[in-house]
């Protein structure tokens, strides 16, 4: 029997992929992330970008928004770019940043271990992040560095459609969902708004990411 897969975002290469392989796949778009109206505080760190040690980006949707201001304002930057995800640095890929990327890192507290102290400790940093951010770089480097931390996007959430929200309620009372596919801990929580916390046992999760699964 074809297996049932809800994924809690919109519909892209990943659902793609398990549509491709023979699943029946259901998008449920539970959040939206979009740019901050206004980024002149952005652009205010970009005129002074030189004077950071390094930059940290823990999500793919801040380095997103970084980017593309930074092709239109062309800043001078010699230092490191610390990435956390194969997405994010993949993002970085075609730019002449200095990446730093531990593969094995899934949290931003093990970016952080992986590093020798005399790597972060009296240096100045930018955080650039999204208004959910845990903020675990900055708690993590309050004692050994200066963090200075610009939100770049905002996380909602979306106006789902009542009649697919309906028939997901339905498929998951009737046990036709066999999995559930989680990318952020905002699509965990916006999820449990709407269809509660209790699962039936035959329900599996996917999480990408220990943040999210630990949610």
């Amino acid at each position: 029997m074809k297996k049932t897969i809800l994924v809690i975002r919109e519909f892209d290469e990943f659902s793609e992929m398990l549509a491709g392989a023979g699943f029946e796949v259901i998008n449920f778009q539970a959040i939206e992330i979009l740019p901050i109206e206004n980024l002149d505080e952005l652009d205010e760190k970009l005129a002074k970008l030189e004077s950071y040690d390094g930059l940290f980006f823990t999500s793919p949707q801040a380095a997103q928004v970084f980017l593309s201001r930074i092709e239109q304002k062309k800043p001078a930057f010699g230092g490191k770019v610390y990435v956390l995800g194969n997405r994010t640095r993949t993002l970085f890929a075609d730019t002449n940043f200095e990446i730093v990327f531990r593969e094995n890192a899934n949290t931003a507290e093990e970016l952080i271990d992986s590093f020798e102290s005399r790597e972060l400790a009296g240096k100045r940093f930018l955080f650039v992040r999204g208004d959910k951010s845990l903020r675990t770089i900055p708690e993590l480097l309050k004692d050994a560095a200066v963090v200075d931390e610009i939100v770049v996007y905002r996380t909602i959430e979306n106006s789902n459609d009542l009649l697919l929200s309906e028939e997901i309620k339905a498929r998951l009372r009737g046990r036709q969902i066999d999995w559930v596919c989680f990318f952020s801990p905002s699509g965990v929580e916006s999820f449990m708004k709407l269809f509660g916390e209790g699962l039936p046992d035959t329900v599996k999760i996917a999480a990408i990411g220990a943040t999210t699964a630990g949610r």
